[in-house]
């Protein structure tokens, strides 16, 4: 039974308590205390929350009530940021349930980022059902009624115990969407093991498929594409140039050019105080070009520093930091 349909079958008598709006500062202290209160279980491919059933503890620790707040066993803002960060604005919280012979799953939230859609979910497979950290279940994406072209498709299962994992994905799209609302159908169709050949996975008889409605309204309000074209000095007389720059408050991505290396440039990011930012994917061409993605690094409302490296250590910079954005 998955943490949702166990939440659900609670009964609580909620006529004691007021109910009221959480504050974003409520909602993180909240979420703090559920982070404390979860014991973290370690995987091999990195670290998630065990879910469990705190709704209870919750409503007594706190004297107000989380009817209307979704528990979610997977945040989006636990994959691969670094620094605490709160994307609850900008989210579409599901919480619904899918069922077919391998198990159960769960879609928890969904953010539209730019030209990326990240999604979080659970799944509890059945006691026949093979599944490790190796699984991948890759989704396809349907918007408006229609296929959408990507790019690439990041994915990652974290165990939470012997039969949970936690589903991550994030789907890289040919072109942002450009609506602020529209229709959205997520179907997990496809698995990719240690032992699929291809790319796109093995496909599945059952499929879990989920028909929602998602917003990206306030991404779209604070993202901005910067047009560039600067140069960046490097060693041995080679240059990079930064085409673009698209902020948004879940990421920054660079698009550059003109790079002769066979490998993407080690291009860290720096905030006005001197905090480093780190990339979390790239790709490159074989004509120079690329783009970068920083994940949890928003420069919406602040100045923006970059220099090169030569390799992943740091120690050797082949730039000088330069201030990008102002």
């Amino acid at each position: 039974m998955g943490v949702y349909k166990e939440l659900n079958e609670i009964e609580i008598d909620l006529g004691e308590f007021e109910e009221a709006t959480f504050t974003k500062l409520e909602k993180k202290r909240v979420h703090k205390l559920v982070k404390k209160k979860l014991k973290l279980v370690k995987s091999n491919k990195g670290v998630g929350v065990a879910a469990s059933a705190l709704a209870i503890g919750l409503l007594v620790m706190n004297h107000q009530t989380i009817a209307n707040t979704p528990f979610i066993a997977a945040l989006l803002e636990d994959w691969g940021v670094t620094e605490r960060v709160d994307w609850s604005s900008y989210k579409t919280v599901i919480g619904e349930t899918r069922t077919t012979e391998m198990g159960d799953l769960t879609l928890n939230e969904v953010i539209v980022n730019y030209d990326k859609i990240m999604i979080s979910a659970t799944f509890e497979k059945n006691e026949a059902t093979a599944f490790s950290y190796r699984h991948q279940l890759m989704p396809t994406v349907i918007i408006n009624g229609e296929k959408v072209e990507t790019e690439g498709t990041a994915a990652q299962s974290i165990a939470q115990n012997s039969s949970m994992y936690t589903i991550y994905s994030e789907i890289t799209l040919a072109e942002p969407v450009t609506a602020a609302n529209f229709d959205v159908q997520i179907a997990y169709d496809k698995m990719h093991t240690a032992e699929t050949k291809t790319l796109e996975g093995e496909t599945l008889e059952q499929p879990w498929v989920f028909d929602i409605k998602a917003s990206q309204l306030t991404v779209q309000n604070e993202t901005t594409v910067h047009d560039l074209h600067q140069t960046i000095q490097l060693q041995n007389d080679e240059k990079l140039v930064i085409n673009r720059i698209v902020t948004t408050p879940i990421s920054t991505t660079i698009f550059y050019s003109g790079f002769s290396s066979d490998r993407s440039p080690n291009i860290l990011l720096y905030d006005p105080v001197g905090n480093r930012y780190h990339w979390n994917s790239a790709s490159g061409n074989d004509d120079g070009t690329g783009e970068i993605h920083y994940t949890g690094a928003s420069f919406v409302e602040s100045a923006l520093y970059i220099q090169v490296f030569s390799n992943s250590t740091e120690d050797d910079a082949i730039s000088e930091k330069v201030k990008i954005l102002n």
